[in-house]
C-alpha cells in the first residue's frame, strides 16, 4: 500500500514538474528515476546471489555478494556489495528493457579512531556518491561527489559501467 503511494506520488510529482517547462534531458532524468522507484518498490522479483568467490578475481578482506533481480527472465537490478578493510562500495545497476538506464554507486569508509589506532568497524562515512544516467545505451547526465575512479579521464564511465553491468548479469544468469 505504501509503495503505490509513493509511486502516485512520484508520478504526481514528474507530471507537475514536467508542466513548469522542464528540459529534455530533466524529463529523462525524471523518467528513469521513476522507473528506479518501480524497480525497487517491487516485491515480486526473482532474486539470484552470488557470493564474491563466484564474481571477483581477488577476494576482499570483508567479503562480497553480486544480487539479481528478474522479472521474467530479464533483469532489472544488480546490486553489488564489496567489504574492503577500509570500508565497503555498493553499486546497483538498474535496467529497463534489459538495457541499462541507472548506477548508483557509493564508498563508505570506516571511520579511523585515533586513540585506538584503527578503524571503527561500527561507524562509517559516505565518501564517494555518483549517480549516472544512461538513454539508449549513451550516458546522458552523471552527478558525483567525493573522489573515485572516473576522475581519471582514461576511464570512461560511458563505457566502463555498462560493461560491468553486461559482465554482472552474465555471471548471474547462469544461476537463473
Amino acid at each position: 500500500m505504501r509503495s503505490q503511494f509513493i509511486i502516485s506520488l512520484l508520478l504526481l510529482l514528474s507530471v507537475a514538474a514536467t508542466a513548469c517547462g522542464q528540459s529534455k534531458k530533466e524529463r529523462q532524468i525524471d523518467e528513469i528515476l521513476k522507473e528506479v522507484s518501480i524497480i525497487d518498490a517491487a516485491d515480486y522479483l526473482t532474486e539470484v546471489t552470488l557470493d564474491a568467490e563466484a564474481f571477483l578475481e581477488n577476494q576482499p578482506d570483508g567479503g562480497g555478494e553480486l544480487k539479481g533481480l528478474y522479472e521474467g527472465g530479464s533483469i532489472r537490478k544488480i546490486s553489488l556489495w564489496v567489504g574492503l578493510s577500509n570500508g565497503f562500495e555498493t553499486k546497483d545497476y538498474y535496467f529497463q528493457d534489459d538495457r541499462l538506464i541507472f548506477v548508483h554507486e557509493q564508498f563508505n569508509n570506516f571511520v579511523y579512531d585515533t586513540e585506538k589506532g584503527s578503524f571503527n568497524l561500527d561507524k562509517t562515512e559516505k565518501t564517494f556518491d555518483g549517480r549516472y544516467y544512461f538513454v539508449n545505451g549513451k550516458l546522458l547526465h552523471y552527478e558525483t561527489t567525493g573522489h573515485n575512479r572516473f576522475e581519471d579521464d582514461s576511464i570512461d564511465p560511458e563505457n566502463v559501467l555498462p560493461t560491468e553491468a553486461r559482465e554482472y548479469s552474465r555471471l548471474l544468469s547462469g544461476k537463473l
